[in-house]
């Protein structure tokens, strides 16, 4: 099934849309959509549409977010954590239609879609989501006023190695990630690919500690990639508001300080 729904500017924005879509609980019901209550939130001026797209032959299905202004030409693919989509498309709608208010093109795909989670198969689980988020970077490139070498990838918890996987892969077009509550291995050489990866953590994170986002930040440089690590103001891993907001705020002012790439992909 596909959907959308259209969102005004704060004033009139609707009442319980992220509860109604995602099946959230009743008590969910008072939140305004599109407004997370950041200090710097902006009037909406988006759209939300439940797709699908194909990924090695299986329907994944995701929420995509379009500037209802003028596009500023980059497109964030958002990768949810463990708890999966339902969960998290609750936690980041809201953060979604601000990037969009702004001219960002968004798409959060349901990952799982691809391969269902399984501790035995975490190899394959590993490929079929990483090649559902580049996928879901093949559909951002496509929309109009998009720079196809302007797509980057955000992740957060499982999420952040999904990204990293899939910004790493040989012959990925992607430029530019951003990890958050991260860690993982690199695979390889990442010399004279031009990815630069942001990646942010909180203080005695339970689910990933500190130390595996800095020895993730270490092999990133040393296999050639640029790459900017910030702590965040909190303790563990389930943020608050707050300090989701920072991490927003954050991922903006690194996607916005990337310039084009040299040799982005046609």
């Amino acid at each position: 099934m596909t959907g959308t729904i259209f969102l005004r500017p704060a004033g009139m924005a609707l009442i319980g849309l992220i509860a109604i879509l995602a099946g959230a609980p009743p008590a969910l019901a008072q939140v305004q959509v599109g407004i997370p209550g950041c200090a710097d939130d902006v009037a909406v001026q988006a759209s939300r549409t439940l797709v699908t797209f194909e990924s090695r032959g299986r329907p994944i299905r995701a929420y995509l977010y379009a500037p209802r202004g003028e596009p500023n030409g980059a497109g964030l693919v958002m990768l949810h954590g463990g708890t999966g989509f339902e969960m998290n498309s609750i936690l980041f709608d809201a953060h979604a239609i601000q990037l969009a208010s702004r001219g960002y093109w968004v798409i959060l795909p349901a990952y799982f879609d691809a391969d269902t989670p399984d501790q035995r198969r975490r190899l394959v689980n590993g490929r079929a989501w990483r090649q559902a988020a580049l996928d879901a970077a093949v559909q951002l490139a496509g929309k109009p006023g998009v720079s196809p070498g302007r797509v980057a990838l955000w992740g957060y918890s499982r999420g952040a190695g999904v990204a990293l996987n899939a910004a790493s892969a040989p012959g990925s077009p992607i430029h530019s990630a951003v990890l958050v509550a991260g860690g993982g291995e690199v695979d390889g050489t990442l010399a004279g690919r031009d990815l630069s990866f942001l990646l942010m953590h909180a203080r005695r994170d339970e689910a990933v500690p500190v130390r595996a986002t800095l020895e993730l930040a270490a092999d990133l440089r040393e296999a050639g990639a640029a790459v900017d690590v910030q702590g965040l103001d909190f303790d563990g891993h389930q943020y608050d508001l707050p300090t989701w907001c920072a991490v927003m705020g954050r991922t903006r002012t690194f996607l916005e300080s990337r310039p084009e790439p040299e040799h982005a992909p046609s």
